[in-house]
């Protein structure tokens, strides 16, 4: 029978009135309508080491249907994120002992997708590799335009008394910010670079370094481009706060 939506409906049940203008409302058919497809992901080793295969997963389900497509992200910013199509199995590995988001979006036959979400940790090298700990986490989020991107959130997770320093490369509207993290021991804060959340035209490459005295910090570098997503590297800093290398796995 066709029919039209008459009313609100309820989780899992859709109300469905007949096209006759005799037809009464209330005796309108019920029909279940499946759920969305239910989105999870294992990975192997659990606690992967710098640069070290990570095998993925999917343990996604979907009642009464069928999977048709999967889709991973590695990359946890947020719109800058970018879901690349796949399998339910999937390869990675990181540059960086960072904890890293990994997310998997499942579609079914009827369109419906569902997006599961988990944060992967690393093994820290040992303490004789001098790198710091806990490692610093780099957030970059905002939107993107045809000729530009708009940085809604710069923010930096560091241990206590370090150095951020974020410097723009090419047409930049603005081109240096420096700042150290609170330095309450102990306790790990979210720092906001407030100054270089605002547009940046394709062309302008940013470059975040977090240092400490003595030991190996983090290296992002984020650069626009024009019709595309802009592109993002994370790599260790030098000691002495300068210079991008490859983290070292101990």
């Amino acid at each position: 029978m066709n029919g039209r939506p008459c009313g609100a409906g309820l989780v899992g049940v859709f109300a469905v009135c007949a096209l006759s203008a005799a037809a009464d409302p209330a005796d309108a058919a019920l029909y279940n309508l499946r759920a969305a497809p239910q989105a999870a992901f294992v990975w192997t080793p659990q606690l992967p080491r710098i640069g070290e295969p990570i095998s993925l997963k999917s343990t996604s389900s979907e009642p009464g249907g069928q999977i048709t497509s999967y889709a991973w992200d590695f990359h946890d910013n947020g719109p800058f994120g970018a879901f690349e199509e796949g399998g339910p199995v999937a390869g990675a590995s990181f540059a960086t002992p960072a904890p890293h988001v990994v997310r998997l979006r499942v579609t079914d036959r009827d369109g419906l997708s569902n997006i599961a979400a988990e944060t992967i940790q690393m093994t820290p090298p040992p303490p004789s590799v001098h790198i710091m700990n806990p490692f610093p986490i780099i957030r970059i989020t905002g939107r993107t335009y045809a000729r530009r991107v708009r940085i809604r959130q710069l923010a930096v997770r560091a241990p206590a008394g370090v150095r951020i320093k974020v410097r723009c490369r090419g047409r930049c509207p603005v081109k240096l910010a420096s700042l150290a993290s609170p330095s309450r021991t102990g306790r790990l804060e979210w720092v906001r670079v407030r100054r270089f959340e605002r547009s940046f035209p394709a062309g302008a490459v940013l470059e975040v370094r977090v240092s400490g005295k003595g030991e190996i910090g983090a290296f992002t570098r984020f650069a626009v481009r024009r019709h595309k997503l802009p592109t993002r590297s994370d790599s260790c800093l030098d000691t002495p706060g300068i210079r991008a290398i490859a983290c070292p796995a101990g």
